[in-house]
């Protein structure tokens, strides 16, 4: 969620805010600024339940009338602001579900005879080195276009997107009109709305079904966002293409930074999971892109996963998976000891004798049905966040990286020396992340080394 303040007055003195990001937060489109606390942040009023662990917090002001009578009623202070959903499922729209919906959440309800016609969820940006980057595209942003720096010859196409943080899009010629924020395309309701978005913004751009001439989606065939393009594909009888996940990313940066048709980039990708060439799951990767393909220069060492999805929600896990891979099982439930790695599984013991009895059967033939290999940096995020003690529960998507970030913010890394290793197997450059647990970890035992200092 974020504070909604009635003025960047209020706060000033607990934040640091740049002009850029007054700017922002005062423009017609109102988004939500993530804004770092500063160190007179303690004084504030602010509860310390409101984003604990984090070095920043999202802020926005009053964008509606009613925002303002809040205030009007309820003095100077800060409101916290969420949206009126339940987690995973999309805003109810007719009064009557949001009743059903939030029942049991909220003690009031505000309501209105007027009928909501598209939900549109806040957008929330910050700003890097002055450069403003999205995180959520949606109110204040959309239906404004996207322009392709290159010519189109087809009328249309549609894009359905990934499985998490989902937004569709539209191409009209040299334009790509995103939908709003749909979030986790997991649920039907969420299928639903990203359905009706997309419907709808073809509507809007007054676009024929002869028009579209291809529909793209996620290569990953297990998504739901990829069943919906094959319906799509058969409805329309036009050709459906699966797009690698993380050269999606990169050709979305080559766009907006207008790359020529005949350059290609280095692209480092770190964002999320995707389906990668070799059955396994992508996450962080070196990749040499032009509009046509893609090549794998390099990538983060695959690790195993014990337990699958689970070692996402418990890094403890994704911890002991890490470490069981490297070492082996004796040196390993050494270090397990050190670190009292079962204290922070869910069934501690029971569940840590499981994970090296899932491994030992495995004998180190990975990937297979229980334990798939992952490249992802998410994965190596929370593992370092839980080694050094920021984050030992994945409570929302994201948490134990930003925990992270919070308690790097306070470190200064030039006290720490961590070196970084890689290797070249078969033309592809391997980064080393089993050293960098194990460093991470053998760094704690030094009398001199702060954890915000490793973490920096």
């Amino acid at each position: 969620f974020a504070l909604m303040v009635p003025n960047l007055k209020i706060i000033e003195d607990y934040f640091s805010i740049s002009e850029r990001e007054r700017e922002l937060l005062s423009s017609f489109r109102r988004p939500i600024v993530v804004l770092e606390k500063n160190k007179n942040f303690n004084k504030s009023d602010i509860s310390e339940f409101v984003a604990p662990g984090l070095n920043n917090i999202g802020i926005m002001l009053p964008y509606s009338g009613i925002h303002y009578l809040l205030f009007d009623h309820i003095g100077k202070q800060p409101l916290v602001y969420s949206s009126g959903n339940k987690s995973n499922i999309p805003m109810a729209l007719e009064n009557e579900k949001i009743f059903d919906q939030l029942n049991n959440l909220a003690d009031f309800f505000l309501l209105h005879n007027r009928p909501i016609y598209q939900r549109a969820d806040d957008s929330v940006l910050r700003v890097h080195n002055y450069k403003v980057k999205l995180i959520r595209r949606s109110r204040g942003y959309v239906p404004e276009y996207l322009p392709l720096p290159f010519e189109v010859k087809i009328p249309s196409a549609i894009a359905t997107g990934p499985e998490l943080a989902v937004t569709g899009a539209l191409l009209r010629r040299n334009r790509i009109f995103p939908t709003q924020h749909i979030g986790n395309v997991t649920h039907l309701e969420t299928y639903d709305f990203l359905k009706n978005a997309l419907y709808h913004m073809k509507k809007l751009l007054k676009i024929k079904d002869s028009e579209i001439k291809f529909i793209a989606c996620d290569a990953h065939p297990a998504f739901i966002t990829t069943r919906l393009a094959k319906e799509l594909s058969e409805l329309l009888n036009i050709n459906l293409y699966g797009i690698q996940h993380h050269y999606a990313h990169a050709l979305s940066l080559m766009a907006e930074n207008k790359i020529a048709l005949d350059e290609k980039i280095v692209c480092i990708c770190t964002d999320g999971v995707g389906y990668g060439e070799d059955g396994n799951v992508w996450g962080g990767e070196i990749l040499l892109c032009s509009y046509h393909d893609y090549t794998r220069l390099g990538h983060l060492e695959n690790q195993p996963m014990i337990g699958g999805d689970r070692c996402t929600k418990y890094p403890a896990r994704m911890t002991a998976s890490i470490i069981l891979n490297a070492l082996g099982v004796e040196k390993s439930v050494k270090m397990f000891k050190q670190i009292s790695l079962e204290n922070d599984l869910e069934y501690k013991n029971t569940e840590l004798k499981a994970i090296i009895s899932q491994f030992e059967r495995a004998d180190y033939r990975f990937p297979n049905k229980n334990i798939p290999l992952t490249s992802s940096t998410g994965r190596i995020f929370d593992t370092i966040s839980y080694i050094l003690g920021a984050s030992n529960l994945k409570s929302y998507r994201g948490e134990p990286a930003m925990r992270l970030e919070g308690l790097a913010s306070k470190g200064n890394p030039d006290k720490i020396n961590l070196d970084i290793r890689y290797s070249k197997k078969n033309g592809i450059y391997l980064i080393n992340t089993s050293d960098l647990i194990l460093d991470v970890i053998n760094l704690l035992e030094i009398r001199d080394s702060k954890r915000q200092d490793i973490a920096a």
